[in-house]
């Protein structure tokens, strides 16, 4: 399933995700119950969390790894 990424460095981004989290580079994203219309297709909005990014140490201290 094609997800919509929302914040963080990969906002905007299209990518394929299951589950309730995704990768996009070094960031993770978490699935959201909101939902959007985007060129006929219904796609699943995910949420950035920035303190799991690697720039940010990844969030040891935040239950990230």
């Amino acid at each position: 399933m094609k997800v919509l990424l929302r914040g963080g460095p990969g906002d905007g981004q299209v990518v394929p995700a299951v589950g309730p989290s995704t990768m996009w580079r070094a960031c993770l994203y978490e699935a959201t119950p909101e939902r959007v219309d985007r060129q006929g297709r219904e796609l699943r909005i995910y949420r950035h969390r920035p303190d799991c990014c690697e720039v940010h140490g990844r969030g040891a201290e935040d239950r990230c790894e």
